[in-house]
């Protein structure tokens, strides 16, 4: 791998979290950040079109709209990535070579089918993204859940970690390391051998003031999490409820952190302090840990009437429920909020789906078993 963009220095987060293959890796602010830079590079190369999922963060389209680009939305499946034969006419209908931004939402491994038309893609001449935010742990460590047919696509591997999930190469690997660790900021940006995208620009006031208000951030969600858990014989009725105080002061940081993550939209790298965090985690540890808390509360809702989506991955647990909109606001009122939340985009056009049968649990590296008795608790009771 090539050198770390300059002004990034040495760092071992970033040299374990970039795939091997040759290329340029750097750490920004954000995952927005990230995918700017892609799409400058892009709008300089006369790459004016965008596929992305129809299921996604708004943020995702965002980048990709300033820069000039055109934006295809293509439908997703069940597993909430690109419906592979969707994907494949949107890459027949293509008049031009097109940037394909394939989000691998909840560490979901992609099936045979996808794998397919994404290395089809790049052997047509097209670019693919590999949006690895929610799989950015769970590529650290060997994938148990890989089976037959898919063994046999080429890897995009990590430093330092054994085989990861059998994934087609990529042009470009993004992830936004702040959904899954608890550091402040920070986004991977790696482009593949050939593909350099222009260097962070200098720092500014507000993103020092993003950095303190994400800190400020962090200090809340860790009250939230300490609260005192009730005995696991208790039962649901027993659960207190989330002081209104403490779950105000997180929300309303949550909301300042977000207003800020959109006025920094100037790509700048990683900031100091989240770069020493990144540092001291063991990161291969916080994935072994997710991964055991995400089979912990899958085990717990036993044969409750869902299904664990991503089941056994290193990510928040994402639970497929009619009841998903009821789950999220019984969690809310015991102060567990979701980690992920995305509300249908006005701008998608009315012909695509939008799962409203998802829910993301606030279940990770610190949650206690007992912790995660009651979210199963309450879940079960939303049903």
């Amino acid at each position: 791998m090539e050198q770390p963009a300059s002004g990034q220095g040495h760092d071992e987060a970033l040299t374990r979290l970039a795939p091997t293959t040759p290329g340029r890796a750097m750490l920004l602010e954000s995952g927005r950040q990230a995918l700017t830079l892609i799409a400058r590079w892009c709008r300089n190369h006369h790459v004016g079109l965008a596929l992305l999922p129809s299921y996604h963060c708004d943020t995702m389209a965002l980048p990709f709209w300033l820069e000039g680009m055109r934006v295809h939305f293509v439908e997703v499946g069940a597993n909430l990535q690109f419906d592979p034969p969707a994907l494949g006419t949107a890459l027949d209908d293509a008049d031009e070579p097109a940037l394909v931004v394939w989000s691998r939402v909840g560490a979901i491994a992609p099936d045979a089918a996808l794998t397919t038309v994404l290395r089809r893609a790049r052997e047509g001449g097209h670019l693919v993204v590999d949006d690895a935010t929610h799989a950015v742990l769970d590529d650290l460590l060997p994938d148990p859940l890989r089976t037959g047919p898919l063994s046999s696509t080429s890897p995009l591997p990590t430093t330092g970690a054994s085989a990861t999930g059998p994934l087609p190469t990529c042009d470009f690997r993004v992830a936004s390391l702040r959904k899954l660790v608890a550091v402040t900021d920070g986004a991977l940006l790696w482009s593949r051998e050939g593909i350099t995208p222009d260097s962070p620009a200098t720092r500014s006031g507000v993103d020092e003031e993003l950095s303190a208000a994400r800190s400020t951030l962090l200090t809340r969600s860790a009250a939230l999490e300490a609260r005192t858990p009730v005995p696991v014989s208790a039962t649901t009725a027993d659960l207190s409820e989330a002081p209104p105080l403490v779950a105000d002061d997180y929300l309303a940081q949550l909301a300042r952190s977000e207003e800020l993550f959109d006025r920094a939209t100037t790509p700048v790298p990683i900031s100091h302090g989240a770069r020493s965090q990144l540092g001291i985690f063991d990161l291969p540890r916080q994935a072994r840990r997710r991964r055991r808390a995400n089979r912990a509360l899958t085990r717990e809702l036993g044969d409750a009437p869902l299904e664990v989506l991503n089941a056994g991955r290193a990510c928040f647990p994402l639970i497929g429920s009619a009841a998903a909109p009821a789950i999220e606001d019984a969690l809310a009122r015991h102060g567990i909020f979701s980690p992920q939340s995305w509300p249908r985009p006005a701008y998608l056009p009315d012909s695509l789906g939008w799962p409203t049968d998802v829910v993301s649990i606030d279940c990770g590296p610190t949650t206690s078993t007992e912790k995660v008795k009651q979210i199963a608790a309450i879940i079960t009771a939303a049903l």
